[in-house]
C-alpha cells in the first residue's frame, strides 16, 4: 500500500479524533456521554493501529510523526493520571464510574451469569449430592457447620453461636475472591471464570444447607446486608479481568501486547471502583449485621441497598454534560 493511498483510506478517522480531542482538551473525558466515550475509544483504538502500520511500512515520513503525536495525546486524555483532587474522584464515582460500568455490561453480565448460576448449581447440590457440595464449603465451616447441620443438628443454634465467624469468614473470602477475579485476566481469564465459579457454589451450598436445617431466613439476613454490595463488587471486579481477558484473546487490529495496555486503565479503574462497596460492606457487617434486629428488617435492608447499588449503576452519569460533535 502506498503512503498516499493509506493516508486517503483513514484521513477521516484521524480528522475526526483529532477534533474530538481539541473539543476535550483541558476538560477530560469524565464528564464525556457514554456513547460518544465508545466513540472516542474506538477512534483511538484505530488511530493506534494505523500508527502500529505506519511504524512499520513509512517510519520516516510526516504520516507517522503525525500519528505518533495524535495518539499520544489521545492517550493522554483517556489513560492520562487523574488530577489529584477530591472533586475529580467524586465526578468520577458520580458519572463516571457507572458510565465505565455499562460500557461493560456484557462483561458484567457474563460475570453476573457465572457468580449466579454456579449459585443455584451449588444449592442445588446441597440437596442431591451433599458429600460432593461440602468440597466446596471451607474446611472450618464443612465440620462445625455444614456437616453438623446435614447430620441433623439444630441450624439456628449451631449458626447463632459462630455468626459472627461465619459472616467475617465469607467476607474475608469475598474480598480474596474479587482480588482474583481482577487478576486472573492475566491468565485469559481462566483464573477470573474460577474464581466466580468457586465463590458461587460456596455461597450457594451454604445456602442449601442452612435452608435443608430450616434456617433460610438466618442464614440470608445473616449474608445479605453486606453482601448485598459485596456480591455485585465481586462481579465487577470479575468483569475488570474478563476485559483484560477480552483484550488478550481478541485484541482486534492492535498486537496483543498494546490491546493489554489500551484496555488496562478501564479495568483497573472498573476494578477500583469496587473499593467503596467492600468499605462500606465492611462497616455493615461490623456494626448492623451482627445486631439483634429483626431478621426480617436485615432482608429488607439489604435489597434496599442492592435497589440503591442497582439505580445508580444503571441511571447516574445519563445526562449530557458535554457536546462534543464529529465534524
Amino acid at each position: 500500500m502506498q503512503e498516499q493511498e493509506f493516508i486517503a483510506g483513514s484521513r477521516q478517522v484521524w480528522e475526526r479524533l483529532e477534533s474530538t480531542l481539541a473539543h476535550l482538551r483541558g476538560r477530560g473525558v469524565a464528564e464525556m456521554p457514554g456513547p460518544e466515550l465508545r466513540a472516542l475509544h474506538e477512534d483511538y483504538r484505530r488511530a493506534a493501529a494505523d500508527l502500529a502500520f505506519a511504524q512499520t511500512h513509512f517510519p520516516a515520513s510526516q504520516t507517522h510523526a503525525f500519528l505518533n503525536d495524535l495518539v499520544g495525546v489521545a492517550h493522554t486524555e483517556l489513560y492520562g493520571s487523574a488530577p489529584r483532587k477530591l472533586t475529580s474522584l467524586w465526578r468520577f464515582m458520580r458519572t463516571g464510574y457507572p458510565r465505565l460500568v455499562r460500557a461493560h455490561a456484557r462483561e458484567v453480565a457474563l460475570a453476573s451469569a457465572l457468580l449466579l448460576g454456579a449459585m443455584a448449581l451449588g444449592l442445588l447440590l446441597s440437596y442431591v449430592n451433599y458429600p460432593l457440595a461440602r468440597v466446596f464449603i471451607p474446611e472450618q465451616l464443612r465440620d462445625g457447620v455444614g456437616d453438623r447441620i446435614e447430620q441433623g443438628a439444630d441450624a439456628t443454634g449451631i449458626s447463632s453461636a459462630i455468626a459472627p465467624l461465619l459472616a467475617a469468614g465469607i467476607t474475608a473470602n469475598n474480598i480474596q475472591v474479587a482480588l482474583m477475579a481482577f487478576a486472573g485476566g492475566m491468565t485469559l481469564g481462566a483464573l477470573t471464570v474460577y474464581s466466580m465459579i468457586q465463590n458461587g457454589l460456596l455461597l450457594g451450598t451454604l445456602a442449601g444447607v442452612f435452608a435443608k436445617g430450616g434456617a433460610t431466613l438466618f442464614f440470608w439476613s445473616l449474608i445479605l446486608p453486606h453482601g448485598s454490595l459485596e456480591l455485585p463488587a465481586i462481579i465487577l471486579a470479575g468483569a475488570s479481568g474478563l476485559s483484560l481477558a477480552k483484550a488478550l484473546i481478541s485484541p482486534g487490529d492492535l498486537p496483543r501486547a498494546a490491546s493489554l495496555r489500551a484496555a488496562s486503565p478501564d479495568a483497573v479503574r472498573l476494578a477500583l471502583g469496587t473499593i467503596p462497596l467492600f468499605l462500606i460492606a465492611g462497616a455493615i457487617e461490623g456494626f448492623f449485621t451482627p445486631s439483634q434486629v429483626d431478621p426480617l428488617l436485615k432482608l429488607a435492608f439489604g435489597l434496599l441497598m442492592t435497589a440503591l447499588l442497582l439505580g445508580y449503576l444503571v441511571f447516574a452519569g445519563r445526562t449530557p454534560v458535554t457536546d462534543v460533535r464529529a465534524p
